[in-house]
């Protein structure tokens, strides 16, 4: 009768594993994340692309230079990214931003966030465009069915902000409600 030396059974398996693993990681690596890096490189809008692959955690950081519409560039590099990654991909947009835009974008948010809730969208972009023009900021806001995006650019800086929002408020959903 034959016996099965465990040493040499561990050595193969530990092999095995390494060079699936390995594997694994080269196919991450140069067949999925290097194409995807290139291809975002590629709009005129991107200096710099920095990525996290790890299992469902999928995340891109994304230095852009100074746009004239957030709203496209954001969506095209979207659109990229989830035919690479899927659709539960984060995209972060890193941009120049200062103290004093930083200010600025505070001083909008209670507008921004008041008009996702009473849904008045147009009221909103015009109430924020105007308190931050105020002070010499370009400011563009734009908003399509799932986020709104928010451009303040003043003395060379820029900020970028992208919010999701939902149509469906407190409001709305309670109005379904009936009482007893």
């Amino acid at each position: 009768m034959s016996r099965i030396r465990i040493v040499p059974v561990i050595v193969s398996l530990l092999v095995a594993f390494s060079l699936l693993f390995g594997g694994w990681e080269m196919y991450a690596k140069f067949g999925l994340v290097r194409p995807l890096e290139e291809q975002l490189k590629a709009d005129p809008a991107v200096t710099q692309v920095e990525s996290v692959v790890d299992g469902a955690d999928r995340s891109l950081k994304v230095t852009v230079k100074p746009v004239d519409d957030l709203q496209a560039t954001y969506e095209n590099l979207q659109n990229i990214a989830e035919t690479a990654l899927g659709s539960q991909v984060k995209l972060e947009l890193v941009d120049t931003r200062g103290e004093e835009l930083k200010k600025e974008y505070r001083d909008i948010q209670p507008i921004l966030y008041s008009g996702m809730v009473k849904g008045d969208f147009p009221q909103m972009i015009q109430d924020a465009v105007q308190t931050v023009s105020k002070d010499g900021t370009k400011a563009q806001v734009s908003m399509n069915d799932t986020y709104i995006f928010v451009s303040l650019q003043k003395d060379g800086r820029f900020l970028y902000e992208v919010l999701p929002y939902h149509e469906v408020t407190a409001f709305g959903t309670l109005q379904g409600v009936t009482s007893l």
